[in-house]
């Protein structure tokens, strides 16, 4: 965001909030789909959400879905970002942007805070289930206008699988992958739920004074109403234990294969415990999160080859996406 841009918006917030003194920027780091900012004055502070420049998925980046939804989500889940305050005028910004109040603590992202030092770890792993248990308990009657009907799980393959289409490489692995989740649909019966569909360690936020809580659930960009097992196995994808190949672990955008970390299996049978939910087998669930996470990587990865961003934390995105094909390989049964 460029010098005028900022000032455009500055303006913008001067006429809707309770601004004191001079208003400052701070980008985010991290992530690789919505741009996050701190918008600060003396002594207040924002959190502004947009969308990244350049052309954008069909449905993808929805800035004015992402606010009417959390309106909605945070009186029955108050986890959630509460929202302040949503722009659609292009001539203050090229692109929507919404405000909500910051939700400040501890994230663990890809190096485990020191804070967590001789900490069990399994207490961490087991309050993320409990939460996203808690996610899928919310009441959703005031959010039907999100829920779609029966079918999630067929919309859901059919969805990503045309997706990677118009973006798949030259030297394609997927197609295995295709197939198998095609042929292999489970019964769409399961009560749906709220789900966040990118629930893991770096968007929650844990509370500073009592570092095993969580206080706070953060990008809620591809949130829905749908089946909660597919939820889980979006986060599980996210999941590398430490059994898994190395070129995986050295990839992992958090510290899950860390000793005292639960395994894929002991968060499943947690969920399951929680849920009363019979999972005997989870592996559709799992190949299902690893290959849409490859789409979401190679469609950022497309956006790099095609110029249309030039951050260089793109460039190793391809690797990455393959590394994701083939965990998804090694579990077709």
């Amino acid at each position: 965001m460029n010098q005028q841009q900022q000032n455009s918006i500055k303006n913008f917030l001067k006429q809707h909030l309770p601004v004191e003194g001079e208003l400052q920027f701070k980008a985010f780091k991290g992530g690789a789909s919505n741009l996050t900012y701190s918008v600060k004055d003396d002594n207040n502070e924002w959190i502004m959400r947009t969308s990244p420049a350049g052309t954008k998925a069909k449905g993808a980046h929805d800035m004015k879905r992402e606010y009417d939804l959390l309106k909605h989500v945070h009186p029955v889940f108050n986890l959630s970002p509460e929202v302040i305050l949503l722009c659609q005028d292009n001539t203050v910004f090229d692109r929507d942007f919404y405000l909500m109040h910051p939700i400040n603590g501890i994230i663990i992202r890809k190096q485990l805070p020191d804070v967590y030092e001789g900490t069990d770890l399994s207490l961490l792993c087991e309050e993320l289930i409990n939460v996203h248990h808690q996610l899928h308990q919310a009441p959703i009657d005031q959010l039907q206008s999100f829920n779609k009907g029966r079918g999630y799980i067929d919309r859901q393959i059919a969805g990503w699988v045309h997706r990677y289409t118009r973006v798949a490489p030259d030297n394609d692995i997927a197609e295995p992958v295709i197939k198998w989740l095609v042929n292999n649909q489970p019964d769409d019966q399961r009560p749906y739920t709220l789900i966040h569909n990118d629930y893991k360690f770096d968007n929650v936020v844990f509370d500073p004074n009592n570092n095993n809580t969580i206080i706070g659930v953060l990008d809620w960009e591809m949130t829905t109403i749908g089946d909660p097992l597919m939820d889980l196995g979006c986060s599980l994808a996210y999941w590398f234990e430490d059994s898994d190949h190395d070129l995986l672990k050295q990839i992992s955008m958090m510290p899950t294969y860390l000793n005292g970390m639960l395994t894929r299996d002991e968060l499943v049978h947690r969920y399951a415990s929680l849920s009363g939910i019979n999972i005997d087998n989870y592996h559709y669930y799992y190949v299902y999160g690893l290959f849409r996470l490859a789409v979401i990587v190679q469609q950022i990865f497309y956006r790099y080859e095609k110029g249309q961003t030039d951050n260089p934390a793109f460039k190793p995105l391809g690797m990455v996406r393959d590394l994701m094909l083939k965990q998804a390989l090694s579990q077709l049964t």
